[in-house]
């Protein structure tokens, strides 16, 4: 089965494309945390492997990485998790 990595970086409002953001702005989120990225995939009962690794673009930054089935195209995968991580940041600050 095929897979696909996400990085905390890569839906991370605070980076630029070429810093790693894969998503568009307006789904972005600053500051992603990996606990939020495995909370995210729980929720929208996605299978994932978590790693703790550096971005190598921001090797320096604390961040990390799932590894997902990839059942649909990246960015939708991704889109999808930055809503759950925006949703549940709301749900927490109620």
């Amino acid at each position: 089965m095929k897979t696909c990595v996400i990085w905390t970086v890569n839906l991370d409002s605070r980076k630029t494309r070429s810093e790693g953001r894969k998503i568009p702005l307006r789904y972005a989120i600053p500051n992603v945390k990996l606990a939020e990225l495995v909370e995210a995939c729980k929720e929208l009962g996605i299978e994932f492997e978590v790693e703790e690794k550096k971005y190598p673009k921001c090797w320096w930054e604390e961040c990390g990485r799932v590894v997902v089935p990839k059942t649909k195209s990246k960015i939708h995968l991704m889109i999808e998790i930055a809503k759950k991580i925006a949703e549940l940041r709301q749900a927490k600050r109620r």
